[in-house]
C-alpha cells in the first residue's frame, strides 16, 4: 500500500483504500465545495469547515452515504464582531462532548493576481487585512438527535463560549503577540512566514493548535494552551501559550487529530506551493504535557506515509479519523480538489481514505 523510495529517496505516496462521496445538496454553491480546510467526525455525523467563510457544514450517514446537509452559522452560537466576516476556519475537534472550533488568526495581505491589469497600488498592497474574525478559538456543545450529532448555544449548565474578540484580535492573539519566540512572525501575513494556525486537538483543559507557519530552524511548531470556562461559557487562557518543536524535515502543520493518546498531524508546505505532504504520529502525546514553559522542547515524530498531491490541485487540508466494522483509518479532504473529485450538479465532493497503520 505504501510504496517504495523512488531514486531521489521520497517515499511513493500511498494509495486510498477508497473514496468517501459528500453530498451538500443543491443549495450549495461550487465554490464551497473548493475551499474545505478542516473535518472532524463523531458517530455518523461529519463537519467540515471552509476557510473563506464564517459556517460548519454538517453531514450525516443515514446508510445511504453522506447527505442530510445542515449549515451551522458561527454567529447563530458566539457573540462574534461580525457574524459575516471570513473567519477562515482551519481546525475542528469534537470530543467529551463538545465541537472546537478553530480560525487561522493569520494576517493577508491583497492579491496581486486579483487586482484588473498587471499592476497594484503599493500602498493597498502592503494594507494588510484585519485579522479580529479570524481570531476564533471556540467550543460548542454536542447533542445527539435522531439525524445525528449537532451543536448547541446551550445545553443545561453547558454553554457555548470562546475566547474573547477585540480590536486588535483576541485573548490568544494577544499573547502570541507578546511571546518571545512567535511574536516577531504575528505582523507577517502567512504564506510568508507568518503566523498561521491549522490544526487543534483536545485532551482535557489541555488544546494543542498547529503552527502551519512560522517554521523555527526547520521544525514546526505545535502551540499548547491550558483553558478554563467561565459560568456563562466564556473561554479564558490559563497562563502563557506552551511552544514544543516537531521535527518533520521543514514542513508545516496542517491540521491535527487525537487518536487515542496519541497525536496524528498532517504536514505539508507552508507556502501555497505545491509540494509534499505527508501524515505522522505523536505516539502517547496525551501522556505527554508540557514540562517547562521556559524550554522549548524537539520531538521526533513517526512519519507514517506520504499523502499524494497535485500541481495546483488536490492539496490535503483536514482529517478526520473514520471507523466503520472495526477497522480505524482516516479520511484526507482536499482543498482545490482535482476535476475528477467534483460533481458539480450534484453538488458533492470524494475525499481519500487511508488504512491507518497500527
Amino acid at each position: 500500500m505504501f510504496g517504495s523510495s523512488d531514486n531521489r529517496g521520497w517515499p511513493a505516496p500511498a494509495r486510498p483504500v477508497a473514496r468517501v462521496k459528500l453530498h451538500f445538496g443543491a443549495a450549495t454553491d461550487g465554490k464551497l465545495l473548493k475551499n474545505f480546510s478542516a473535518a472532524t467526525r463523531i458517530g455518523r455525523s461529519l463537519f467540515v469547515a471552509a476557510d473563506e467563510r464564517a459556517a460548519i457544514e454538517r453531514l450525516s450517514d443515514a446508510g445511504d452515504g453522506w447527505s442530510d446537509h445542515r449549515r451551522l452559522q458561527i454567529g447563530d452560537f458566539l457573540d462574534v464582531d461580525d457574524d459575516q466576516a471570513e473567519a477562515d476556519l482551519e481546525g475542528l475537534a469534537a470530543g467529551e462532548g463538545w465541537l472546537w472550533v478553530l480560525g487561522s488568526h493569520a494576517r493577508t495581505r491583497p492579491k496581486p493576481e486579483k487586482e484588473e491589469g498587471e499592476c497594484i497600488d503599493l500602498d493597498r498592497l502592503c494594507n494588510l487585512k484585519d485579522t479580529r474574525a479570524r481570531c476564533l478559538l471556540a467550543r460548542l456543545p454536542l447533542v445527539e438527535e435522531a439525524g445525528g450529532w449537532l451543536p448547541v448555544k446551550a445545553d443545561g449548565k453547558r454553554r457555548a463560549g470562546m475566547l474573547p474578540q477585540g480590536k486588535n484580535g483576541g485573548a490568544l492573539a494577544k499573547a502570541l503577540k507578546r511571546d518571545p519566540l512567535i511574536g516577531p512572525f504575528t505582523g507577517i501575513p502567512a504564506k510568508e512566514g507568518g503566523l498561521d494556525i491549522e490544526g487543534i486537538a483536545v485532551c482535557g483543559d489541555r488544546v494543542a493548535l498547529g503552527l502551519r507557519g512560522p517554521v523555527i530552524a526547520t521544525h514546526a511548531v505545535l502551540l499548547e494552551l491550558e483553558v478554563e470556562t467561565k459560568k456563562s461559557g466564556r473561554l479564558a487562557l490559563r497562563g502563557k501559550p506552551v511552544k514544543r518543536l516537531i521535527a518533520m524535515e521543514g514542513l508545516g502543520i496542517r491540521d491535527l487529530k487525537r487518536c487515542g493518546d496519541d497525536l496524528l498531524i498532517l504536514a505539508g508546505p507552508t507556502t501555497a506551493l505545491s509540494g509534499p505532504c505527508a501524515l505522522y504520529r505523536w505516539q502517547g502525546w496525551a501522556q505527554d504535557p508540557p514540562q517547562d514553559r521556559s524550554k522549548v522542547r524537539l520531538h521526533r515524530t513517526e512519519r507514517l506515509f506520504d499523502i499524494p498531491f497535485g500541481r495546483g490541485f488536490d492539496h490535503p487540508e483536514g482529517l478526520a479519523l473514520w471507523e466503520e466494522e472495526g477497522k480505524r483509518g482516516i479520511l484526507v479532504i482536499y482543498d482545490s480538489p482535482a476535476k475528477d473529485r467534483l460533481d458539480r450538479a450534484g453538488r458533492a465532493i470524494e475525499a481519500d481514505l487511508f488504512d491507518l497503520p497500527s
